[in-house]
């Protein structure tokens, strides 16, 4: 019996993994949240509202002021409520002509020992396609949820802007 060449021993290893790695390939990437403790947020919440809006009105949006309280950042990628069948994580940003405009974000991130204040004039949520029409002074539950898929609940008052 001969030795293999190594051209052979090559090729006879590709055939191995080859079709292990297209069988990979093929596959989605998984969609499965990270695995996470039952460790809540270190955040807390201060000034949270659902912007009251007339009868009709299709969105509305909810501000609040957050304050990480832990040592690593906290990266939100989803808002929910029961008030709107989408909500969406938003920044307010000004073009070079002074124009401002709102664009969708994939996440907004809650800096470590940090601050961020959802407002205005800024990072925001919005409620889209409203179920119902808000009434001033009642709670809104908003649940935010972070990448490693821990949620925080938020009671959000609706106010007149």
């Amino acid at each position: 019996m001969s030795t293999p060449t190594p051209l052979l021993a090559a090729l006879a290893l590709a055939a191995v993994l080859l079709p292990a790695a297209a069988l990979n390939a093929s596959q989605p990437p998984s969609t499965a949240a990270p695995q996470t403790s039952n460790v809540p947020l270190p955040l807390t919440v201060r000034d949270a509202t659902v912007v009251a809006v007339p009868p009709g009105a299709a969105e509305t949006s909810a501000f609040l002021t957050l304050q990480n309280t832990g040592k690593v950042p906290v990266v939100l990628t989803g808002v929910r409520t029961d008030l709107a069948r989408h909500a969406m994580l938003m920044t307010t940003q000004r073009d070079a002509q002074g124009m401002t405009g709102m664009n969708m974000v994939q996440a907004l991130t809650v800096p470590a020992g940090g601050t961020l204040k959802l407002s205005a004039s800024g990072d925001h949520l919005m409620l889209m396609d409203l179920t119902r029409t808000p009434k001033v002074g009642e709670t809104v539950r908003l649940t935010l949820t972070a990448r490693d898929g821990r949620t925080l609940t938020v009671n959000a008052v609706v106010r007149k802007p």
